[in-house]
């Protein structure tokens, strides 16, 4: 097994659209532009406003798909110069401390994937009464003072996720029962308890199903894989996988399932990155649920130039879409979103 590097995963991009647990709150008024904020001067001649992108971890590839769309924007717009500012592996404190020293660099605007929600509500709100135009993208911060987030439903997702493994266990020629095992990244992360807790929702009602207990990988490709060797070693009896992220799949396949015959267990995974397409496509994986890793950071950077060069306001929630991968549609989609990066 060969990890894929973080250079070929930053040529191949899957973008999708979707759907929200939150979608009802998409028309709702997002918090009122901080005061100091609202009288910033315009930005003089020659100089770019500093828009800070804040994920969870530097080394994930989703993120680093992120960076690449909040450059893409910056371009465009001009006037934005891009700070990426992250910690090395998931850590909240040094989030917190990333953050805090973009306050007192007195950065332009902050887009924030959260590790820990309520942990960083502090440092949010500081941001906001500092006059810096703060959001959160992917993994939000509900009770901060931040003005939106762009992301999709995560509660919704897991839903999703649960329905698909029991579509598949069918097709599969399964009855939907036996053990299922989900595997997450860093224990506490708001986005992935939200989906941890859509796909339990689901599978909970059947009583013929068993959750065996939820394995936490810290958002590491190398632990995620071993992980998932681990468990089926242990329960060569498993009928199903639930991926809340997509961590194992960013290793070359067959990866976690080189001992196992495609479509021995179903195996519903998450994101849609050109490196997950093996699975999909060799049948390991029966379904992949799909977000916008690269307009995480592009739109971030838009939202955050609307709100401090434009005035604008957004809603408390812009929902930025799913899709829904498969060995029927895996073609179509990769010749859609493969070359995104390489324009």
């Amino acid at each position: 097994m060969r990890a894929v590097t973080i250079a070929a995963l930053v040529v191949s991009l899957v973008l999708v659209v979707g759907c929200g647990r939150q979608a009802e709150q998409a028309q709702i008024q997002g918090p009122p532009i901080p005061d100091a904020l609202q009288g910033k001067s315009p930005l003089p001649s020659g100089k770019k406003y500093q828009f800070a992108l804040v994920p969870k971890l530097r080394d994930n590839p989703v993120f680093q798909l992120a960076h690449e769309g909040a450059k893409a924007a910056a371009e465009e717009l001009g006037d934005v110069e891009v700070i990426f500012q992250a910690p090395e592996r998931a850590d909240t404190l040094k989030q917190i401390a990333d953050i805090e020293g973009l306050i007192a660099k007195k950065v332009d605007g902050i887009a924030i994937s959260c590790n820990q929600a309520d942990a960083l509500v502090p440092v949010i709100d500081k941001a906001c009464q500092a006059g810096i135009a703060t959001i959160t993208f992917d993994s939000d911060a509900p009770k901060s003072k931040r003005l939106t987030y762009y992301g999709i439903d995560s509660y919704k997702a897991g839903v999703k996720q649960a329905e698909l493994l029991l579509e598949g266990m069918q097709k599969l020629g399964m009855k939907p029962e036996g053990k299922v095992a989900i595997q997450s990244g860093v224990a506490g992360a708001p986005n992935l308890e939200e989906r941890i807790d859509g796909v339990k929702s689901v599978l909970g009602k059947h009583k013929s199903i068993k959750l065996l207990e939820t394995l936490f990988c810290d958002d590491d490709t190398s632990k995620a894989v071993g992980q998932l060797k681990d468990v089926l070693r242990a329960h060569p009896d498993l009928k199903g996988i639930i991926l809340v992220g997509g961590w194992a799949l960013f290793a070359e396949s067959p990866g976690a399932f080189e001992d196992i015959k495609p479509g021995k267990v179903a195996v519903v995974g998450f994101d849609a990155l050109a490196p997950e397409w093996d699975y999909v496509r060799q049948g390991y994986v029966y379904a992949l649920v799909a977000q916008r890793c690269w307009h995480w950071g592009y739109e971030s950077m838009k939202i955050l130039h609307g709100i401090v060069a434009e005035k604008k306001k957004y809603p408390s929630f812009v929902d930025s879409g799913l899709d829904i991968v498969t060995k029927d549609n895996i073609e179509e989609y990769a010749k859609k979103w493969g070359d995104k990066l390489t324009q």
